[in-house]
Order: structure tokens, then C-alpha cells, then sequence
């Protein structure tokens, strides 16, 4: 079939994208994304892993606010006309920003619309604009041929929301071909043999991440080295520096810019524990768990988390044993105790974080996209196995969502 993906993400680090695009164009389907990176200054067109790419310059995120939306507007006006363009069998659609075009492209050409919600739009917002999603969202929903999302606990949201559950697809990494080399964090950054490298690895969302908890709590931890690699602002790059220096471990901290998804999984295999460090700032968060949990597993890494419904199941529930420890993120107290129990049983925690490698790889979790397109393509039943008269996990939802 042929596919047209849709996304608004900057693609040199949205793995998800790359991975279903290149699992599909693996399994024979003529697959195009449209999508943005900030690191063109003009559209651009490649072909990586059988997958063309049609990508859009990304407006830079340090740029005056006005004229960031401006060039957002723009660059969503010429995705529009580059999705609408071809005639698709299939029209995947990551995230709402594009839905609109999508779904007139579908209709358009009689294509089938997928969905593929990675975040829970609407809790992101207070209402009314919260409502106005939710009620976007929905019409999405219904005209959708097949929904997708990242774990049990959203899918258990999105079918209280509106009617029916989406197919699971995890946010897993790919097994390394060869195993992973680790780069020499410590030479490079001149961190003593005898202390434990505690990494984070993303964006620096200063009001969903517990930047400042998980600092006052290795105040008090001085064989800890606490390396941060990811992006963000200007300004939440200056704060999180500030942060750092107030609890006193900036001699102790080594804050880097993001690198390459293909060699990410070096930096962290370098390091000895991985830090979850999501706030309950709304229900995504709440109900999130992140690529880089899975990415600190596959590198063989214990973790220490927030205790959140899907962090605890990865780290406490996976049918293997305890691969970490969790921590309320408003206590520092608890992240040190956490902190605390990894270290002392390092080893243990270290060598289940190896058993579970193949639970969480893409290579398992990818079967099910491809089952997905398989079902399309043949008029099959594309609803996911819970509807299909297999039992599901238990609902993560709070009380009142």
C-alpha cells in the first residue's frame, strides 16, 4: 500500500516515526513522511531505510514568540499541501496538528485514516480549549479506520473518552545490532572511576520534568554524577544551570546538547542508572512513560522513576523482577532513597534490566504495527486484541478521569 505519514516533530529525534515508517517500508509498503527538522533551512527530500522523506524547515526554538507561531503557520500550510498531494492508500496521522488535512486528504482519495495519538492532546490544555480538542479529537476518532497509542494506561483513556480502544504500539527502541559500545563519558568529561553516572536524556520541559527534585536530592549524595543530555531553550537551558548551581552539584553535573538517535544509546550505556523524572503536571505525564525508560533498559541500565501507573509496570511489573527503584517526584527525600536502593543492589537491578531487553525491543513490539496494515489491507479486523476476546491490562486510570 502506499502511505503518506503526517507529523508535526522535528524528525531527527522523534524515534517513534522513524521506526514505524521503516518497519512498514520493511514489510512492503511504499511509505512517505511529511514532517520538519530544525536542522534544514529549506524542504529537503531523502531516502532513509526505504522510507522518502519530505522535510520542512522547523522553526528554531529560540526564536521571538510571535515569530515562531508565524513560521509554524507557514510551515503547516505547506505540510498540508505536500500530505494532500499523491493519492495515498493510507493516511497515518501522528499527533492532532495535522489531522485536519489528513482527514480531508483520506476523504479526498477514499484512503484509509490511521491515528496515532502519542501524547493525550487535550489534558494538556484547560478548558475551554481543552474542550474544543477533545471534541476535535473525537471526530478524528470516528472517521479513523484504525487508532493507535503508546500503553495500556492511555489506551484505557482514550476508550473512556470517546467509545473505543486504540491498538498499543510502545514506545521501544531497536535491539543494536552488535550489542552496544558505550562512549567514554567518564574521560570526556572527567568523571572520577569511583562515582555512580546517573543520566537523564531528553527534552528539558521544565514544568512535566523534576529537574529540581532530583538536584536537591543528589545534594546529599556526593558519589553520584549526574549527566543531562537533551534540548530545550535558551532560557530552560539558563534555568536548568541555575538549578543545578543552587543545590550545589554544578561541579558534579555535566549538561550536554541532544545527539544523533543513532547514537544515543552509546551515551547511555556509559552510565550506571537512568532517571525518570516526569512531575504529575497533567494526565499525559501522569499517564506517560516515555522513550527513555526503554531506551535505559535496552542499554542495560537499572532506573529510578517516577511512581506513575506505566513507570511501575515497566520497573516493577514486567514479569521479570525489579529493574529500579520509584520516588514520589515532589520528594527529594524519596529520590534519594531511591537513588540509595539502586546503588546498594546495583547489580541485581543491572542484570534484570538485561532480561528484559527483548520484552521492550522494537523488533517484538513492531509485529503489531505491521499486523495493523496487514488487516487494512485486507478489509481484516483492525480493532485491537482486547476486542478481539483477549483479556486487557488493568485500567492505571485515576479516579475521575
Amino acid at each position: 500500500m502506499k502511505i503518506v505519514m503526517a507529523v508535526v516533530s522535528d524528525l531527527g529525534s522523534d524515534a517513534r516515526v522513524r521506526r514505524e515508517a521503516a518497519s512498514l517500508a520493511a514489510d512492503g509498503h511504499q511509505v512517505r513522511v511529511v514532517g520538519f527538522d530544525s536542522g534544514v533551512a529549506r524542504r529537503d527530500r531523502l531516502v532513509e531505510e526505504g522510507v522518502l522523506y519530505d522535510v520542512l524547515p522547523f522553526p528554531r526554538r529560540n526564536l521571538p514568540r510571535l515569530l515562531r507561531l508565524a513560521l509554524a503557520g507557514v510551515g503547516l500550510l505547506r505540510a498540508a499541501l505536500l500530505i494532500i498531494r499523491g493519492k495515498p492508500d493510507v493516511v497515518h496521522c501522528h499527533n492532532l496538528h495535522l489531522s485536519l488535512p489528513a482527514l480531508l486528504c483520506a476523504r479526498r482519495h477514499r484512503a484509509a485514516l490511521v491515528y496515532d495519538a502519542h501524547e493525550l492532546e487535550a489534558c494538556m490544555h484547560r478548558w475551554p480549549v481543552r474542550q474544543v480538542i477533545e471534541r476535535w479529537e473525537r471526530t478524528v476518532w470516528r472517521r479513523s479506520r484504525a487508532r493507535i497509542t503508546t500503553n495500556p494506561s492511555r489506551a484505557a483513556y482514550l476508550e473512556k473518552l470517546h467509545g473505543s480502544r486504540p491498538v498499543v504500539v510502545g514506545n521501544y527502541p531497536r535491539t543494536p545490532d552488535a550489542g552496544v559500545e558505550p562512549k567514554d563519558l567518564r574521560c570526556r568529561l572527567g568523571i572520577p572511576r569511583d562515582r555512580l553516572v546517573l543520566i537523564f536524556q531528553g527534552g528539558f520541559y521544565l514544568d512535566s520534568r523534576c529537574f529540581d527534585t532530583v538536584a536537591a536530592a543528589l545534594r546529599d549524595l556526593p558519589e553520584w554524577h549526574w549527566v543531562i543530555i537533551g534540548f530545550g531553550r535558551d532560557d530552560s537551558v539558563r534555568k536548568l544551570h541555575e538549578i543545578v548551581a543552587e543545590c550545589g552539584i554544578e561541579y558534579r553535573t555535566s549538561i550536554l546538547p541532544a545527539v544523533p538517535v543513532d547514537e544515543l544509546l552509546s551515551y547511555t550505556a556509559a552510565a550506571d542508572v537512568g532517571v525518570v523524572a516526569l512531575t504529575n503536571a497533567h494526565l499525559n505525564c501522569y499517564l506517560g512513560d516515555t522513550n527513555k525508560l526503554f531506551e535505559y533498559l535496552m542499554a542495560g541500565l537499572p532506573v529510578v522513576g517516577s511512581d506513575f501507573p506505566e513507570v511501575r509496570r515497566a520497573v516493577l511489573g514486567n514479569g521479570v523482577g525489579p529493574v529500579g527503584a520509584l520516588f514520589d517526584p515532589s520528594s527529594s527525600a524519596s529520590v534519594a532513597r531511591a537513588l540509595r536502593e539502586v546503588a546498594h543492589d546495583l547489580e541485581i537491578f543491572r542484570r534484570n534490566a538485561e532480561k528484559v531487553r527483548g520484552t521492550y525491543s522494537w523488533e517484538t513490539e513492531s509485529r503489531t504495527l505491521t499486523r495493523l496494515y496487514r488487516a487494512l489491507a485486507t478489509a481484516g479486523d483492525v480493532r485491537p486484541d482486547t476486542e478481539q476476546g483477549r483479556p486487557a491490562e488493568p485500567s492505571s486510570l485515576p479516579k475521575g478521569a
